[in-house]
């Protein structure tokens, strides 16, 4: 008996709490923004450039672009010299305050569509020195990486040189008409840098 009471009451309780209650509802909204912008914006201020050479029967060499846009031989130079203006690589990088890891191609080829020279090396510095000081030995794509604080040294500049193997009269037959590049095609190959965003 007092079990059904108990039951009755709590049934009751519930009957009148449901037909008591007035429900009324009001909606606000909030609205969401955001702010996009690119972490790493790159520009190519330019492209590595040997400028000339002018060379002779028996010609040889290893011939250096420096970082700060002038050439010189750490082999030889034999039956040839260098003439024009150089220029090396450039990049500017514009960042937030962050982590940026570079990498890029170890090697790379400029042709004239018949004759191929290797690049053999690739360095680069933050600011325009010279070869052998450049603090920087490209390694590869994904390879050694070197880490650049955004937030200490904001929008960094690359300056790139290169290493040109001349191996014994590959000038044979040029005519200066067409220049060597690596955009020259089959066997042309450029020098990729990646910069990731940490």
């Amino acid at each position: 008996m007092i079990s059904r009471k108990l039951l009755l009451t709590s049934a009751l309780c519930a009957t009148v709490g449901f037909y008591s209650f007035n429900a009324s509802a009001t909606d606000v909204d909030v609205d969401a923004t955001l702010t996009a912008s690119a972490a790493v914006t790159l520009v190519k201020d330019s492209d590595m450039d040997f400028a000339g050479i002018d060379y002779a029967a028996g010609h040889t060499g290893t011939m250096e672009l420096e970082p700060d846009s002038t050439v010189s031989f750490s082999v030889g130079p034999t039956n040839m010299t260098a003439s024009g203006t150089p220029a090396a690589g450039q990049i500017s990088i514009t960042s937030a305050a962050n982590t940026i890891d570079v990498t890029c191609d170890a090697t790379g080829v400029i042709s004239d569509g018949t004759r191929d020279v290797n690049i053999t090396e690739v360095k680069w510095d933050v600011s325009a020195t010279t070869y052998a000081l450049a603090a920087n030995t490209c390694g590869g794509l994904g390879v050694g990486a070197v880490s650049l604080d955004t937030g200490a040294s904001p929008n960094p500049v690359l300056y790139i040189g290169s290493q040109l193997d001349i191996t014994l009269n590959v000038f044979n037959g040029s005519s200066g008409s067409t220049p060597y590049s690596t955009a020259t095609g089959p066997n042309g190959d450029p020098i990729t840098f990646r910069l990731v965003y940490q």
